[in-house]
């Protein structure tokens, strides 16, 4: 008794993160101004991973979906539905997979665009941005050793 207790809580706690999932991601695909601001959960100090799980939510929707019904699927094999339920849950449960590895890409590479908010496909991703950054960073630390290194040679003369 006590297992199938916590079968239907999971169930249900499952099923609620699918339901806002999709919520929150219908939200932020449509550009409201109701949607949720994960900026403030304080998961992370930085806005570019914020910004990139907004902009990777579609896909992050469809992998809690997909998880769901995968665990649904497996735990009604377990209560006796039968093998065919759990090839299905198996396979929901991998099939989600490449749905969390588009929305790593989203947020890092915010490609492939036809996944990204309409609104943000002009963003770009996380780690291209860090790379720009980067390179800025080093652009301005050589312009000032340049600079450096002249005024140094003027002195000298």
């Amino acid at each position: 008794m006590a297992d199938l207790s916590f079968g239907i809580f999971v169930i249900v706690l499952m099923g609620a993160l699918s339901l806002f999932s999709v919520w929150a991601a219908w939200l932020h695909w449509t550009g409201s101004d109701r949607a949720p601001d994960l900026s403030g959960y304080r998961y992370s100090a930085n806005p570019s991973v914020i910004s990139g799980h907004e902009r990777g939510v579609v896909a992050l929707a469809g992998w809690v979906v997909c998880m769901t019904l995968g665990i649904v699927a497996v735990g009604a094999a377990a209560g006796g539905a039968g093998p065919v339920a759990d090839v299905v849950g198996g396979c929901l449960v991998l099939g989600s997979l490449p749905l969390l590895a588009l929305h790593a890409t989203i947020a890092w590479f915010n490609w492939p665009k036809f996944l990204v908010p309409p609104h943000r496909r002009g963003e770009t991703g996380s780690v291209v941005g860090w790379w720009r950054q980067r390179q800025d960073i080093r652009a301005s630390l050589k312009e000032a050793a340049r600079r450096d290194t002249e005024g140094g040679t003027r002195r000298a003369s």
